[in-house]
């Protein structure tokens, strides 16, 4: 009898699945996949309580394309409406750019220590993963351009990137995309944007207007605080951005998203907010972790790495911090086994993670 079998890339492929904690109890404290510390904005908030109330909407179908969030979206950043492109999540978009490009066998990079969503959606599309090495947990550009061969098709650059929170700068952005073929698109995720403060970082809207070939991906889950709805966007040459709509699934975003996602992107006070926010609790968080020599990678965006220097130190603090629930994510899935990553939350919260750390550290790493 012929056994029924998915496709070749997919027999071997590793499901990439966040280790999201239930927060079912009030006292858990989840600083393991990097959510907005202060939730939704208000005028979110007060958009998904009016919503709430339309009833009578509840058993329609939500518009195909959502002009009043693009018309934000371009408002905001000053973009063009008709490059933009909704999708249920940034996941959603990689997804489809990965559907939209690749043939059985075509070529996408990826980097080292990048996000875990890359490989598996260019497997999942039936294309062939090749990974570029990191330099010093950064990416390295010099590195991918040597995986490039006549089979490339996308390269996948998280900037800053996940989980080491390190950037590439302008400077070297620009090298990359004027030594890539035409043919090759640059496909960059710059879902931490808005908590970089450095003169060289580009999230890449720029790009996409001078080039052909560079989508850039921003998602609504970080800053914004509205991961549980789903919501991200891309912003693409006229071409891509046209080929992506034709082929996304009809109603990919949810209405009560796309309301509180407009709500959202206009609420400029809070995301101002939200950023200093990060930006003090970061500072001090890693000021205080250089007092008590505990080595970390600094990060530019809203999570960061701590180096244990073995696997099973790593382990202890994850059940020690479990055991007090608090949840950090471990880096097993990418090969970094000594470390942890910690994202950024309340005054409270980083003052609880800090306190059973270094206690942890006293009691069982100085022995």
């Amino acid at each position: 009898m012929n056994a029924i079998l998915p496709k070749k890339t997919l027999r071997k492929l590793k499901t990439y699945r966040p280790a999201v904690t239930e927060n079912k109890d009030k006292d858990v404290i989840r600083l393991s996949v990097n959510e907005g510390a202060l939730g939704p904005s208000p005028l979110a908030t007060q958009a998904i309580e009016e919503w709430s109330t339309k009833k009578h909407f509840f058993h329609r179908y939500p518009d195909q394309i959502d002009q009043n969030l693009i018309e934000a979206i371009s408002n905001r950043y000053n973009l063009q409406k008709q490059n933009i492109v909704l999708g249920n999540g940034s996941d959603d978009l990689i997804q489809l750019i990965c559907n939209a490009f690749l043939d059985s066998d075509d070529e996408a990079i990826h980097t080292e220590f990048g996000f875990l969503v890359f490989p598996q959606s260019i497997k999942i599309a039936g294309g062939k993963a090749v990974c570029a090495e990191d330099k010093n947990y950064t990416v390295s550009i010099h590195k991918i351009l040597e995986k490039i061969t006549h089979k490339t098709k996308l390269i996948f650059l998280a900037n800053p990137n996940n989980p080491t929170g390190t950037m590439v700068n302008s400077n070297e952005i620009n090298a990359l995309i004027k030594s890539l073929r035409s043919d090759i698109i640059l496909v960059i995720d710059a879902a931490y944007a808005e908590y970089v403060e450095n003169d060289l970082y580009i999230d890449g809207t720029s790009l996409v207007e001078k080039y052909n070939n560079v989508i850039m991906l921003r998602t609504f889950s970080k800053l914004h605080g509205l991961a549980s709805l789903r919501l991200g966007w891309a912003y693409c040459p006229l071409l891509i951005s046209n080929l992506l709509k034709s082929i996304r699934p009809a109603f990919s975003v949810n209405a009560l998203a796309s309301f509180a996602g407009t709500a959202s992107i206009q609420d400029i006070e809070f995301q101002k907010k939200s950023f200093l926010h990060n930006k003090k609790l970061r500072n001090w968080t890693f000021q205080q972790l250089s007092q008590v020599e505990i080595d970390f990678i600094p990060s530019v965006a809203n999570f960061f790495l701590i180096n244990l220097k073995s696997e099973k130190r790593a382990e202890g603090l994850l059940k020690y911090l479990e055991d007090r629930k608090i949840y950090v994510r471990g880096m097993q899935p990418y090969n970094l086994n000594s470390f942890l990553r910690v994202s950024i939350g309340t005054e409270f919260e980083m003052k609880k993670f800090l306190k059973n750390t270094i206690d942890f550290s006293r009691k069982f790493i100085s022995d």
